[in-house]
């Protein structure tokens, strides 16, 4: 109703913009700029959808009806408006005892002659229903995403949690309570993070009966209920004593929480509140349904099957969680363990690991310390200090072993390899783990049981070999690696019976490289193959030469890799190699380590006897100083039986000696060759031509020697 005081014009203003509200057939109110924002006018529309009456609306301000809106938003708005600027928002508008809905205004200001803004058309649209759905698209877009990054379920919980703050602020608070495998409550939140609210809470009997209803429980006063006394302090604290809850179910409908919603005001809208939170509780079901299919994939990537413990990414996820800044990484290896697996299978080994983690279990003094598998021989443990007495460790080993293991019904003794290593605010666990895995190789070669904790010359030894690594590639591009030759000798007679290639290296930026550094580094790079072909190829070369020249050629052994051994095509690229460079195959001894057969003895006899009916010769290298089994040897078609030069620096002590006779007689047995390494003086010579030995090779005929000064000792 326009007051008598109004001016003609201004009456005649508000009746034309009367009939624009009345046009736009939408919900409309006319309110006095001039005076407090008053409503003047609005339809029947705007009093349904607000429910109201036209008393309850005229002389009211308009923007008490947004009053849930911030601040900042509605005094944006009124500087709009005075300034005569159209305004076009979506905002949170009143309802008479009912729920806030969402609505898109319109307002239209109407200034006088001085571009005072005297009169404002509100044309307002409930877009309740088009905000929740696109509320609802927004957060399954954002829980996909979330699953195809495979996020944590804590982190898919805080996307919904933080959407509902976001949709509700300030008039609701959400929590999702999901069931736990303890049967409690896990709570989520969202970005308003309850002070004093602890992370679970007790299923209790209110909790429990609302998981096992269909429907939504509206509560009127919360102190009336069995909920957490925390959780009522809140809701007196933020003063909304209503609450809202509603199950969550599966898609096997089976219970997995409930919506925790707290509410300024009672709602009598359940229907659409139910409706939508249905929607969300499905999303909030997809991803606890993905955790625990998740958590059953880490179950099977982090648990060792055989053996039941942590494996190495379980130890890993574990130890980055719970890492301490001071510590130590231990890796303990059974000496064993590979004759273990050679004499009762790889379950044997599974089971002595398991069993060693057992008692070691049973014999810690920390609670702090964690125990997984690190390689299929060996086992890690953390320890969250630095300052562990190292000398009991020791005692601890000792009196795990000291009892034997009882593995497939036999009593079996084993001594225990450690290397250690400490971690620290200089030291990553990444480098420790390395480490002590450097420090146990290193206790490898101590005999009995053994313990080796990890020093600087440690990390220097690594060090070098980095520095070899990082040359390495470039030096076998550029053929940097020549062959020296090492004349083996018939004892009988002295005359060269054959000769052995040494690769050699000398770096243009690192100098002379040793064997004994670059052809491990070799090794674990994956590159000693190309190392093995270019030797190869280097004494092809040298022979075809000399076969070219007329001259006396001699048998040539060539040190081949297991990783070259197996290699696929190896026996075809070998001979392809020797008809190349047009050498009878006779000429070519190939020389492996001993253990080579214990790695696949299928194979490698296969190997060694197409090898032998192409006219190869094979040779077993360093004899006796690793574990091969004479089964295996004597099923192996060998040439060659190398004795290592450490039997023969000890040649003199009669158990030695003994040893030295035992494998003469073995390779004589088997229709070997037998070669002593090592010889340096007449003594060692003597002995081993008593002993049946046929040919030696050491320091005492020749050193390894250029192609040149060999060629000068077979051309006299």
């Amino acid at each position: 109703m326009v007051t008598k005081t109004m001016s003609i014009e201004n009456e005649m203003l508000l009746n034309t913009i009367r009939r624009l509200g009345d046009n736009s057939k939408e919900s409309y109110v006319i309110f006095d700029a001039t005076n407090n924002h008053g409503v003047l006018e609005c339809n029947d529309s705007f009093c349904t959808l607000t429910n109201t009456t036209h008393s309850q609306i005229i002389n009211s301000d308009y923007f008490s009806w947004l009053s849930n809106e911030e601040q900042t938003t509605i005094e944006k708005i009124k500087q709009k408006i005075h300034s005569g600027v159209l305004v076009q928002a979506k905002l949170h508008h009143s309802c008479f005892d009912k729920p806030l809905f969402r609505a898109e205004i319109q307002a239209l200001p109407f200034q006088n002659d001085k571009n005072e803004t005297l009169f404002v058309l509100i044309l307002v649209k409930d877009v309740t229903h088009y905000h929740n759905e696109e509320f609802l698209m927004r957060l399954e877009k954002a829980m996909y995403e979330a699953i195809e990054k495979d996020n944590s379920f804590d982190k898919k919980m805080s996307i919904i949690c933080s959407g509902l703050d976001e949709f509700f602020m300030p008039n609701i608070s959400s929590m999702v309570l999901v069931k736990t495998e303890a049967d409690q409550l896990q709570i989520f939140r969202g970005n308003d993070k309850i002070k004093g609210l602890s992370e679970c809470c007790a299923n209790n009997g209110f909790f429990k009966k609302v998981m096992q209803g269909e429907t939504s429980i509206l509560v009127k006063n919360l102190d009336d209920i069995d909920i957490p006394i925390e959780h009522k302090m809140f809701t007196n604290a933020s003063k909304k004593p209503f609450g809202w809850f509603m199950p969550i179910y599966n898609q096997q409908q089976q219970a997995i929480g409930l919506f925790a919603i707290l509410l300024e005001q009672h709602s009598s809208d359940q229907k659409v509140f139910e409706c939508m939170f249905r929607k969300i509780g499905a999303l909030v079901a997809l991803a606890y349904s993905y955790a625990k299919t998740q958590k059953k994939i880490w179950d099977l990537a982090y648990i060792d099957i055989t053996t039941g413990l942590p494996n190495r990414h379980g130890f890993l996820n574990k130890v980055e969680k719970e890492c301490r800044q001071n510590g130590n990484i231990k890796i303990l290896k059974p000496s064993e363990f590979h004759q273990i697996v050679e004499l009762y299978g790889r379950e044997a080994g599974d089971e002595l690991l398991r069993q060693i983690a057992k008692r070691l279990d049973e014999e810690k003094y920390e609670h702090n310390e964690y125990i997984a598998r690190f390689t299929s021989s060996s086992l890690i443990i953390s320890n969250a200090t630095s300052e562990e007495d190292f000398f009991y460790y020791e005692r601890r080993i000792k009196e795990i072993i000291r009892q034997p293991f009882i593995i497939g019904g036999k009593k079996i003794y084993i001594t225990l390899k450690t290397g250690i290593a400490l971690y620290n605010d200089e030291i990553k666990m990444a480098d420790a783990i390395r480490f002590a895995d450097n420090a146990v190789s290193f206790a490898a070669n101590k005999p009995g049981t053994h313990t080796e904790i990890f020093t600087q010359e440690r990390n220097d030894v690594l060090e070098q070999q980095m520095t070899v690594l990082n040359h390495l590639a470039q030096a076998l591009k550029n053929k940097e690696i020549s062959v020296n030759l090492q004349p083996k000798v018939d004892l009988r007679t002295g005359e060269i019976h054959s000769i052995e290639a040494l690769a050699r290296w000398i770096s243009p930026k690192l100098g002379f490289v040793s064997p004994a550094i670059f052809i491990p580094v070799a090794e674990s790079a994956g590159k000693v193959r190309e190392i093995d072909v270019q030797i190869l190829e280097l004494v092809l070369s040298w022979l075809a030469e000399r076969k070219k020249l007329g001259k006396k050629i001699v048998k040539v052994a060539v040190n081949i890799s297991p990783d070259h051994f197996y290699y696929a095509n190896f026996v075809q690229d070998t001979l392809g190699l020797v008809r190349k460079y047009d050498i009878d195959p006779k000429y070519i001894i190939l020389e492996v380590t001993e253990n080579i057969g214990l790695v696949d003895f299928q194979a490698a006899f296969s190997i060694i006897q197409e090898l032998k009916g192409y006219g190869f010769k094979t040779s077993v290298d360093d004899f006796g100083t690793g574990f091969s089994s004479l089964s295996y040897l004597q099923r192996l078609p060998f040439t060659e039986l190398k004795i290592d030069r450490s039997f023969i620096n000890a040649i003199d002590d009669g158990a030695t000696l003994a040893i030295v006779r035992s494998i003469i007689q073995l390779a004589l047995n088997l229709g070997m060759t037998s070669v002593a390494e090592g010889i340096e003086n007449k003594e060692q010579v003597e002995i081993l031509r008593a002993l049946g030995c046929t040919v030696g090779q050491g320091y005492f005929y020749y050193k390894p020697m250029t192609i040149e000064q060999v060629d000068t000792i077979l051309d006299k």
